[in-house]
């Protein structure tokens, strides 16, 4: 059963049982995931020229926004401050640094309307992070920078956490998204191209839920949830702040949510950073997520 468990007092192990059962946990701001945010936006402001930001695209052209919106996303995930940021947001959830991995943090920017919504802000469709051969012992963490409505949120499909969806994921390969995906985002301006994993069937949004919060709050749910990018109509550009944990533990005991409809290869352990000191995950251990369904207790 998926339910929204809202700032409970739970450790580390606690807390990624309940994501890998279908919970969506969801805890108000935090010193450390306000100063996160507040990073977040002095590098806006700087690097957008502008004093409202939410409202900068209005006053841009779409090719002066990408040139804008492209440096701004890679100097915040590549900036040493952001990753020390992030180890300061997993002590104050009480995880373990010698045994918890992230990988880089990203800056999502999602315009209003139908100015811009792909390549560097592309509007992810339904999907499951693991549809992109993330593990299924993954921890996504997800922050508004600025305050978010239900017009410009996340959208996730709790109905679908123990139901299959037919998709393209057996054509999604890791490594061949790495080489050329990524690369390809700032090309990407009326159409996106690249190989995204999609749902081959319509997703019912019967059950949709949007959680409107501020900066500084937190919302955790699993790769293993169906979610996507709310179309954003709310007159403001939403700025958010994602990155995802994985812990040696449950790696090695095979712990995580139910794999019932990847077929990913490849895997992205090769992309998680040890939190105390910054050292890759030797992903050479692990088989790729669709090989190894995980458990639901």
């Amino acid at each position: 059963m998926v339910g929204i468990i809202l700032n409970h007092d739970l450790d580390c192990a606690q807390r990624r049982q309940r994501l890998f059962e279908g919970a969506l946990l969801v805890h108000t701001p935090r010193d450390a995931t306000a100063a996160l945010a507040d990073h977040a936006i002095a590098l806006i402001t700087e690097m957008l020229s502008a004093e409202d930001p939410e409202r900068a695209q209005f006053a841009l052209p779409v090719d002066q926004f990408i040139a804008k919106v492209g440096p701004l996303k890679s100097r915040f995930t590549n900036d040493l401050q952001t990753k020390k940021l992030v180890r300061e947001v997993l002590i104050a959830f009480g995880c373990d640094l010698e045994t918890t991995y992230f990988d880089v943090p990203r800056l999502r920017v999602v315009p209003h309307g139908g100015y811009l919504s792909s390549g560097v802000s592309y509007a992810y469709k339904a999907h499951r992070d693991i549809w992109y051969a993330s593990p299924t012992a993954q921890v996504n963490w997800w922050m508004p920078v600025f305050e978010v409505t239900a017009e410009r949120a996340m959208s996730f499909f709790p109905e679908y956490w123990d139901r299959p969806v037919e998709n393209s994921s057996a054509d999604f390969d890791y490594g061949e998204w790495c080489r050329v995906g990524r690369t390809m985002a700032s090309s990407q301006v009326t159409e996106d191209t690249r190989k995204h994993p999609l749902p081959l069937a319509p997703v019912e949004t019967r059950s949709e839920l949007r959680i409107a919060g501020t900066k500084g709050d937190a919302i955790l749910f699993s790769a293993a949830h169906l979610h996507s990018t709310a179309p954003n109509q709310s007159g403001l550009t939403r700025f958010s702040i994602d990155f995802r944990t994985v812990n040696l533990a449950d790696l090695e005991a095979g712990r995580g949510a139910a794999n019932i409809d990847s077929r990913a290869t490849g895997t992205t352990l090769g992309d998680f950073l040890r939190a105390s000191d910054f050292e890759p995950l030797d992903a050479g251990r692990w088989a790729s997520p669709h090989q190894t369904a995980g458990s639901r207790p």
